[in-house]
């Protein structure tokens, strides 16, 4: 596996739940936020990734061709796609926990 760095800033509420996954997954008492943060985010750019290629979550597309998009309005615009996808995903289970109760 190849161990090239990578260095990017990280809203603070975004390493906080790298690091509650991560203190769930690979605890550590090591460091000072214990727990094995690249270990938590390989684990969770992998699953992104597998989402993105299946279709299951979609990333926005920018407003404006080569525009920036604000960082809050990308956050946003992916909190909505997420409870959206949240949100079906939710009845579908329902639906499936309802139809096995029926039968």
């Amino acid at each position: 596996m190849a161990s090239t760095s990578l260095t990017f800033r990280c809203p603070d509420e975004v390493l906080e739940a790298i690091d509650n996954l991560g203190k769930e997954r690979y605890p550590s008492a090591h460091n000072d936020h214990g727990c094995d943060r690249s270990k938590a985010l390989m684990d969770i750019m992998r699953a992104g990734i597998a989402a993105l290629n299946d279709g299951s979550i979609v990333l926005p597309a920018p407003a404006v061709a080569g525009a920036r998009q604000q960082p809050s309005d990308v956050r946003q615009e992916l909190l909505d796609s997420l409870e959206q996808r949240m949100a079906e995903f939710k009845a579908e289970l329902k639906a499936e926990i309802l139809g096995e109760y029926a039968a």
